[in-house]
């Protein structure tokens, strides 16, 4: 219930109502009513107003699509520039990639260009004019060594392998022991022979073989040539090649002073060695082991006079 003298709660009139005309009573007559004044309607918020609704909802709808508009002109932006940094580094990586391999071409064209001045232009070619010889004894002409080394003429020195060419000097000729060959730029090389020297000469039927320490023939004369120490058979029989053999390797470990005296050689069978100075009296070598320790005993050994010196146990040597 109302309380008394309080006063009537107004009930809020829903919109659209106030400019409705006030409903009468039936049988009401409307003279002296009042029209409500225009003036004293109530204000609408702007939640309630159509035509402020209406302007928010346009403003949004005008300001959403704008925002979004700039958003992706923004977007299109980055995206350009991005794609265009992109780009740069593209060209800018491709660029120096190019530039290395160009860099690499052109070091692999200058070490091509290099090698093939070192090693096959005529730039450091061998010239056999340009050959030297040397440590020849006189039966090695130094022509007969540039003939067999002009075989390589016109070969780089970068190229050519001295050793090989040493031994086909050595191979070519017989006198010759061993040649070291060297470079001698730009054009040339040295060639130092070691000369086989003649030791012993053997009867045969073509005449007499000149051997060196080794048994090899150096030449066959008709005539032996003084000097050399003459190998024969032991007991009147013919020296086989083992006895040579032997015979020339004993004789080569020889001093020249010792070597002077020896007349001639034989080896028996059982491979021991006998040596015959000039004087007649004989050497008892033994086999050919340690012949190095027995050409020093023997050089001693001849300080005294004996008709036999008996090296074959180097270290009790013996004289009688």
């Amino acid at each position: 219930m109302r309380k008394p003298n309080a006063p009537r709660p107004e009930v809020p009139v829903p919109p659209g109502e106030w400019n409705r005309p006030t409903r009468r009573a039936a049988g009401t007559p409307d003279e002296g009513a009042q029209a409500a004044p225009q003036g004293l309607e109530p204000r609408r918020s702007s939640a309630d107003s159509p035509q402020t609704g209406a302007l928010a909802l346009f403003g949004r709808r005008d300001v959403e699509p704008a925002a979004r508009q700039s958003g992706r002109g923004r977007d299109r932006v980055v995206s350009s520039g991005l794609t265009e940094r992109l780009s740069e580094r593209r060209r800018a990586l491709r660029t120096l990639r190019l530039h290395r391999l160009g860099t690499a071409l052109g070091l692999l064209g200058a070490a091509a260009v290099l090698v093939w001045a070192v090693a096959f232009s005529p730039l450091l070619a061998l010239r056999s004019g340009d050959v030297t010889v040397t440590g020849s004894d006189g039966t090695v002409q130094a022509a007969d060594v540039q003939r067999i080394v002009a075989a390589h003429e016109g070969i780089s020195l970068v190229r050519l392998d001295p050793a090989a060419v040493g031994r086909e000097v050595a191979d070519s000729l017989v006198r010759v022991r061993t040649a070291r060959v060297t470079r001698s730029w730009p054009h040339g090389v040295r060639v130092d022979l070691t000369m086989r020297r003649p030791i012993a000469v053997h009867e045969v039927e073509q005449g007499y073989e000149v051997l060196d320490s080794e048994a090899v023939v150096l030449e066959t004369v008709p005539a032996p040539p003084s000097g050399l120490v003459t190998i024969a058979g032991q007991d009147g029989a013919e020296p086989d090649a083992r006895a040579v053999s032997a015979v020339t390797g004993v004789v080569g470990s020889l001093d020249a002073e010792t070597l002077a005296r020896v007349a001639r050689g034989s080896a028996g069978a059982t491979g021991q060695v006998t040596l015959v100075l000039s004087d007649g009296a004989r050497v008892r070598w033994g086999d050919a082991s340690e012949s190095a320790l027995k050409a020093r005993v023997l050089k001693v050994l001849l300080s005294q006079r004996a008709s036999v010196y008996d090296v074959s146990s180097p270290h009790a040597p013996t004289t009688s």
